[in-house]
């Protein structure tokens, strides 16, 4: 009796009656059709993009310090110290990669 009156609910839900249109659930121009919206920060986006290049550049020109000063041990330790100050520098200018701190 319960699932009769739970299906009888949901189906009446669902018709529409006789000489009714049936009403346009997709979004405006497009009958019932999904529509993909893109939603963008432009100047965000464009800024995290140019940081990410210059952290990069950052990077190639740190190793080539690093070869050009004949590969040692004490060149790498300068780029992996130099490298690390360059990758916290990006991150904490990054607004999405700042941790949240509780």
């Amino acid at each position: 009796m319960l699932s009769g009156l739970v299906l009888m609910f949901a189906a009446s839900a669902t018709m529409v009656p006789p000489g009714y249109a049936a009403e346009n659930n997709g979004s405006r121009g497009v009958y019932t059709q999904p529509v993909i919206r893109r939603y963008e920060r432009f100047e965000e986006d464009y800024s995290r993009r140019l940081a990410w290049e210059r952290f990069n550049r950052r990077l190639d020109n740190l190793w080539k310090d690093f070869r050009d000063a004949g590969s040692t041990p004490e060149a790498f330790d300068k780029y992996q110290a130099e490298a690390a100050k360059a990758k916290r520098d990006y991150v904490f200018a990054d607004p999405y990669l700042v941790p949240v701190l509780p």
